[in-house]
């Protein structure tokens, strides 16, 4: 039975699917008002899921580049350019693979199991200080990002882990100060390690 709303609006009926899947034709289209509707649904689904990462005491890389954007998600105070930009960094989080606690956690088993096959051994517990390391080793360098160099960047940060109690900050300063040394080894080692691949991307 199709449900009646009292006061229909442009989100009456709508899921968050929906409003993610909104054609750039019609989004560039919407009026403030008819987008702070919309951005707001999407801001109630967002929100909901980086409090589920509060209470559970975790992060990810998704929850963190939120943070680091702007922070929880709002639409007040926002003009018609504010509710857009709002809308992408809501749509960006809520499309993350690890976006969700379920997702965040099939991406840390899969590397795990991805860097066991490459000799790097690691526990859970290790793995959140490697992932903190290589998070502040990429603001001072984003191109350790890169498919082909990845692997061997994440090598380096797994062993500074394992072999002293360094901070993620005091890691990745070590690493970057490295970094010509790595790039020079990886030259010389074939391209896309399937087992790591994916490592540590929002999505």
């Amino acid at each position: 039975m199709t449900r009646k709303y009292k006061q229909p609006s442009i989100v009456s009926g709508m899921t968050v699917k929906n409003i993610l899947n909104i054609g750039i034709e019609t989004f560039n289209k919407l009026k403030t008002s008819a987008l702070r509707l919309i951005v707001g649904r999407l801001v109630s689904a967002a929100n909901k899921r980086l409090r589920s990462f509060e209470r559970a005491g975790e992060s990810s890389p998704a929850t963190r580049h939120v943070y680091k954007s702007g922070g929880v998600f709002s639409t007040k105070g926002k003009d018609l350019n504010g509710l857009r930009a709002e809308y992408m960094r809501a749509k960006k989080f809520l499309e993350a693979k690890t976006g969700t606690r379920k997702g965040w956690k099939q991406v840390k088993k899969e590397t795990i199991q991805g860097l066991k096959k490459q000799g790097v051994e690691m526990t859970e517990s290790q793995f959140d200080d490697v992932w903190k390391a290589y998070e502040d080793l990429k603001e001072l360098s984003p191109e350790v990002a890169n498919r082909g160099l990845k692997y061997s960047v994440l090598k380096e940060v797994a062993d500074m882990v394992s072999d002293t109690d360094k901070s993620a900050d005091e890691i990745a300063t070590a690493v970057h100060e490295n970094l010509s040394r790595i790039y020079e080894e990886q030259a010389g080692l074939s391209d896309g390690v399937d087992g790591v691949s994916g490592f540590f991307e929002i999505e």
